[in-house]
Order: structure tokens, then C-alpha cells, then sequence
């Protein structure tokens, strides 16, 4: 036998001591559950810390007000021979201060010098602030994705949770079908063995029978697998854990509180593309203060040590070098601007001017498909809640129908085939009325989610 069939058969061994009485389960709540999932979920820990991130790039983005102050010190060992002539700055030419010879000089000379050098961009024409802007808004969108996936997580756990109740319901059902079936089959052989009927019937029960079981097996596996779904986004032991099975009476209560016909523009599945548009606005607007001018101040100091005298001549002792005998420093204000800047900046905007287009559309687009689906799950809404005042009926008048089937059968005055039928009809009305409650809870989730009040609504069933 298979890991995985045996693997099953263990899970439904569990599942029918718990269903039995064996171990008493704990009634898990709607608001438990999805408060464990967004505690738990690894995809909502990851926005987090994405979030946190971003708060953190606010600060390195504001830090770069901050002037630059470089110190620099070095000790070295070389020749001095220097021409004058003018270069491009190259990495690996050692570069020589000094007089002038005739010839080269071999001879080495010592030397040390000390820098401090701040450079300080003060004036940027704004692109500071806009950078400050574009990091809170990259700040802002990161809440946003984090709320829009809580959003889409709650109610993914909100679904999980109903089919955990539909299935658990299902159970109850085949349950039930398997005591009646075991009815009719007690009931028919008694009336086989005494003579009364003829032996088909109770072949055909217990045809009935075994049907009735298989379908209780199968509806314990399909319990068995939603619970397990759930487990996957709360990291409970579901095994141990029933649904809620008053949440529909419960949400009856509630009733249309949570219900609007208008689309909230705060909704986490707009406002995330909201967000989206704000960054790529920040975004233009600091590339529009880029590649303006820039004004720094600009601050030197230096001391410096030569083994070489004013004479350029050179000492015997090498130590001479190492101690500082000439000091400089210097102030000043530069202006820098790249002309060529101008086509840059203008191909960047063209570009960031139809991205912020993209960006709006798609948020128009979103709002549109939710105000689409307000509406389709309003229509739905209407026809399930007509739908609920019919069900109850049906099933009460299938449950009566069976009994009286039933009576009929043991006083000989019906066949097998219409007790079968009215069992089929109870099991379907039952069915039925577990499919119009499942629909009217997931309808009212929708609604709520749709106008943006999940929250507030799952809080009412803690």
C-alpha cells in the first residue's frame, strides 16, 4: 500500500474518533482564525519587514544632507623628479610636487601628509526635499502592499474557514444518511427474514447502505483536507479544532450593516495602486530637480612633512621627512551644471509622465472591476437571501415526506423504490439548504470586504 493511502486512512481513523466523541475539539472562531493567520502567515511577516525597510530608507535618504568630511593621512618613500605639463588625471601616475631638474635624481626622499576635505552640497534647487518625498512615498506604498495583502490573506482564511463549515455540515449529513440507510436496511431485513418482503429489497438496502457509508468516507476525507488548508495559514493543529457552527445564525443577526452600494476609494486593493501612482509622481518630480544646478561648499586643510629642503636639497636622513612643516588650507563656493543635463531630464519626464498615466488608468481600472463585482455579488446577495426562506421548507418537507415514506413501506403499502427516493430527496434538500447557507456567509464576507469594513465585521464573531 501507498505512503499517501496509508497516510489517508490514518487521517480518517483520527478524524472519525474525534467526530465520535473520542476527543473533545475545541470550537475555533472566525476572528481566531484570522487573526492566527495574519500573526503567522510567512508572506504578511515579509511585508512587515519590508515595510520596516522602507522606514529605515526614509533616514539614509535624509541623510544625505549631511556634508562630506574626508580625513587622510599618509607616510611615504619615493623619488622627486617633476616636469611641468598638463594631463588628464590617470590612477596609476604617481603624482610629484617640486622644482624642476635638469636630470632625473635616483636619490630617495621622505615625506608625509595630512588632508581633511568637507564637500557640502547646501544648494540643489529642491532635489533634497523631492528625494525626501519620493522615499515616503516608496514608505506609504509599502503599508499599502502590506494592508492589501492582509486584506487579500483574511479573506482567503475567511473562505478556507466556510468550506471547513460546509464540509463539517457535509459530514452531518452523510452521518445522518448512514443512520437512515441503516434503518431502512434493519427495518427491510427484519420483513425479508419473516417472509413479508422479498429478498431483493434487502439486497437493495443494503446496496443503500454501503453507498451511504462510502459517501460518509469520502465526505470525512474532503473535512479532512479543508482542515488542513486551514492549517496552512493559521500553523494551528486543526485536527483538534470545529468550526464555528452558529456563524450563519450569527451573521442573520448582522444582517446589512456591513453592506453599500459604493466603492471606498481607502479600499486596500485601490489604495495600493494609489500608492503606486503617488511613488511615480515623487518619482518625476525628482528627476525633474536632478539635473539642476548644484552649489557646493567646499573646505580644505592640510599639513605636509618633505625630507627635501627649500633649496630641493635632499637630506641624509630620511626621518627629516616625517614631521610637518607646512600647513594650507582653503574655502570655497563651486557651481556645477551639465548642459547636456537638459536632454536628460527631458526624456526622463517624458518617460515618468506616461508611466504616472499607466499607473492612474490602472487604478481606474480597478475601481471599475470592483464596482463591477459590488454589484454582481448584490444581485447574488438578493437572490440567495429569497433562496434561504424556501430551503427550510424544502428540507422539513423532505424529512416529513421520508417518515411517511417510510410508514407506508412497513405497513406494505409502498415499494423500496419510494422510500429510496424520499431518502435521495432528504439527503438533496439537506444538501441544498448547506449550499444556499454556505453561499449567503461568503456573500456577506464579499460585501464587507468589498466596502472595505472586514475588520469591523469579522469582529463581531470572536
Amino acid at each position: 500500500m501507498e505512503l499517501r493511502a496509508i497516510t489517508r486512512l490514518v487521517m480518517m481513523a483520527t478524524l472519525f474518533v474525534c467526530i465520535a466523541g473520542g476527543v473533545q475539539a475545541k470550537e475555533l472562531t472566525l476572528y481566531e482564525v484570522v487573526n492566527k493567520a495574519i500573526e503567522y502567515y510567512p508572506l504578511l511577516q515579509q511585508r512587515k519587514a519590508e515595510y520596516n525597510a522602507s522606514r529605515a530608507h526614509v533616514s539614509t535618504v535624509r541623510s544625505n544632507r549631511f556634508p562630506s568630511l574626508k580625513l587622510h593621512d599618509q607616510v611615504n618613500v619615493g623619488t622627486a623628479n617633476s616636469l611641468t605639463g598638463t594631463y588628464f588625471p590617470l590612477g596609476t601616475v604617481v603624482p610629484v610636487a617640486g622644482a624642476i631638474r635638469n636630470d632625473n635624481v635616483s636619490t630617495l626622499a621622505s615625506g608625509n601628509i595630512g588632508l581633511a576635505y568637507m564637500e557640502w552640497e547646501a544648494i540643489n534647487f529642491g532635489y533634497y526635499g523631492a528625494s525626501n518625498n519620493e522615499a515616503i512615498a516608496g514608505e506609504a506604498l509599502r503599508s499599502s502592499v502590506f494592508e492589501n495583502d492582509k486584506y487579500q490573506v483574511t479573506e482567503t482564511v475567511i473562505s478556507l474557514y466556510l468550506d471547513l463549515l460546509k464540509q463539517y455540515e457535509y459530514l452531518k449529513i452523510e452521518q445522518n444518511n448512514v443512520q437512515r440507510a441503516k434503518t431502512i436496511f434493519d427495518a427491510i431485513n427484519a420483513t425479508v427474514v419473516s417472509g413479508l418482503k422479498p429478498g431483493v429489497d434487502s439486497t437493495t438496502a443494503r446496496a443503500e447502505y454501503s453507498r451511504a457509508r462510502v459517501g460518509y468516507l469520502q465526505a470525512m476525507s474532503n473535512y479532512a483536507d479543508a482542515r488542513i488548508a486551514l492549517a496552512n495559514y493559521t500553523g494551528l493543529d486543526t485536527t483538534r479544532i470545529e468550526p464555528d457552527t452558529n456563524l450563519f445564525d450569527k451573521m442573520q443577526t448582522i444582517g446589512e450593516s456591513f453592506t453599500s452600494d459604493s466603492i471606498s476609494d481607502e479600499h486596500p486593493m485601490l489604495d495600493v495602486y494609489k500608492k503606486q501612482y503617488d511613488l511615480q509622481l515623487a518619482d518625476n518630480k525628482v528627476v525633474a530637480h536632478k539635473y539642476l544646478p548644484k552649489v557646493y561648499l567646499l573646505g580644505a586643510a592640510s599639513v605636509r612633512g618633505s625630507s627635501i629642503t627649500g633649496n630641493s636639497d635632499y637630506s641624509p636622513n630620511l626621518a627629516d621627512g616625517l614631521s610637518y612643516s607646512r600647513y594650507n588650507y582653503a574655502l570655497g563656493a563651486a557651481f556645477t551644471y551639465n548642459i547636456f543635463d537638459l536632454k536628460h531630464r527631458h526624456d526622463q519626464l517624458v518617460e515618468g509622465k506616461y508611466e504616472a498615466e499607466a499607473k492612474k488608468q490602472a487604478l481606474n481600472t480597478r475601481r471599475m472591476e470592483l464596482t463591477s463585482l459590488l454589484k454582481q455579488t448584490k444581485e447574488a446577495y438578493d437572490n440567495t437571501v429569497l433562496q434561504l426562506q424556501e430551503l427550510p421548507v424544502q428540507v422539513n418537507a423532505a424529512r416529513q415526506a421520508y417518515e411517511q415514506q417510510m410508514a407506508l413501506y412497513r405497513g406494505g403499502l409502498n415499494t423500496l423504490v419510494d422510500v429510496t427516493n424520499a431518502l435521495y430527496a432528504v439527503n438533496k434538500a439537506e444538501s441544498s439548504y448547506v449550499i444556499g447557507k454556505d453561499a449567503f456567509l461568503r456573500l456577506m464576507s464579499i460585501r464587507a470586504g468589498i466596502n472595505n469594513q472586514l475588520d469591523t465585521f469579522i469582529a463581531n464573531f470572536k
